[in-house]
């Protein structure tokens, strides 16, 4: 009776916390006042009482201790922060004359020219950050020009769960060409395995294009974890 009693409580105290944590319409958490919704100790924290509320239910003490582990290390790979550098090398007069040059005479709506995605290096040593390249070149069509262009990189686990969205995509607001860097660094006890990347283009909020990325944590033989490009 008390097992059952004191899983009730647990079950009462997840939902509690799930609900405490929740942020409605994407907005930040409450108690994260950086305005970071990716804040590492944070989902470690709430992560490792997680785990241990439901470890304690499971197995008393030493259930709560293996549960604390497990849940940080959830809390913390459920969640990567994504820092964006952008500069844009070409305005929208100099591609929309390199458009007519190769092309002719304009769209009558906004068209991308060219979108190229790839990781900056072939093998990043753990803990040192990965960065994710792309080049964006859209022209203004003749009866639309170019009012947003939004570009985001979204993550994937090995299992095919989504990580999570860049918590801060590229914008812009004019034609041209744009060169962007999506820089991120998988936590330390992420698992070995291949996980996905994903980049999405909107121009004016339409989708444009997408293109896939996958990233390969491995044990180099050694103390190292590498991440390969795959």
């Amino acid at each position: 009776m008390k097992i059952i009693l004191a899983r009730l409580v647990v079950f009462s105290c997840i939902v509690t916390m799930l609900a405490g944590c929740a942020a409605p319409q994407g907005g930040v958490a409450a108690g994260n006042q950086d305005g970071d919704p990716c804040a590492m100790g944070q989902s470690a924290l709430a992560g490792a009482m997680l785990g241990a509320l439901i470890g304690a239910a499971a197995g008393g003490k030493g259930g709560a201790a293996k549960g604390a582990v497990v849940g940080g290390a959830i809390g913390v790979v459920a969640c990567v922060a994504v820092n964006v550098n952008s500069r844009q090398t070409k305005s929208a007069a100099q591609s929309e004359r390199d458009y007519r040059q190769t092309r002719g005479v304009l769209p009558t709506e906004p068209v991308v020219v060219a979108y190229n995605v790839g990781l900056s290096k072939a093998t990043v040593q753990k803990g040192q950050p990965l960065k994710i390249s792309s080049t964006v070149e859209i022209v203004n069509g003749t009866n639309q020009p170019v009012q947003s262009i939004r570009e985001e990189l979204q993550l994937f686990n090995p299992d095919g769960s989504p990580i999570k969205n860049a918590s801060k995509p590229f914008v812009g607001n004019t034609a041209g060409r744009y060169e962007n860097a999506f820089e991120l660094k998988l936590p330390a006890n992420a698992s070995q395995g291949v996980y996905g990347m994903k980049t999405s283009l909107w121009v004016n909020e339409k989708f444009q294009a997408q293109r896939d990325l996958r990233v390969q944590l491995v044990w180099d033989g050694t103390n190292a974890i590498l991440l390969a490009m795959n």
